[in-house]
């Protein structure tokens, strides 16, 4: 593993804390009564939908973690981009610009999007570190960055 020269945690909004926060709790109630309201003068759900919506807690559940585990770092000879249990890494010799762009347009969503032939990893609508790559398919990396200047200095700083 290469040592990471600086490293940040990505930063989230309150109204998608908020989103996923509830979709989670509509899931554990569902799921709480489906296995626990008969003792409440529910009916009795089936088996098959008992777990089913255990089954799709325990997947959002793993989305939540992934998607709130975001981060980027810059490391000796690369940048990376990772939400588990994707990561995306991007030598210094294939990046040929750095900027900082505008907020990020709603239509994008969160989390590791394909925006065309460009790699975003948003977690929040705001400016953002654009990475031009000189080749590969994905041209340019969005990194929703804490604070995208800052980057983008430290950045340069390492690539001299």
């Amino acid at each position: 593993m290469k040592t990471a020269v600086y490293e940040e945690n990505a930063l989230y909004s309150n109204s998608i804390k908020l989103i996923i926060t509830i979709g989670f709790a509509v899931l554990a109630f569902s799921s709480f009564f489906a296995f626990f309201g008969h003792l409440v003068g529910s009916r009795k759900v089936p088996e098959q939908a008992q777990f089913s919506l255990l089954f799709a807690a325990s997947i959002y559940a793993l989305a939540m973690w992934s998607f709130f585990s975001m981060k980027f770092r810059i490391t000796g000879n690369s940048v990376e981009a990772v939400m588990p249990p994707f990561k995306y890494s991007i030598p210094f010799s294939e990046i040929k610009d750095v900027k900082t762009i505008e907020n990020i347009p709603w239509y994008v969503g969160w989390g590791v999007r394909l925006w065309g032939r460009r790699l975003a990893f948003v977690s929040m609508r705001k400016s953002a570190v654009e990475i031009e790559k000189k080749s590969g398919f994905f041209r340019k990396i969005i990194l929703t960055s804490q604070d995208p200047d800052g980057f983008i200095k430290k950045l340069k700083e390492e690539m001299v």
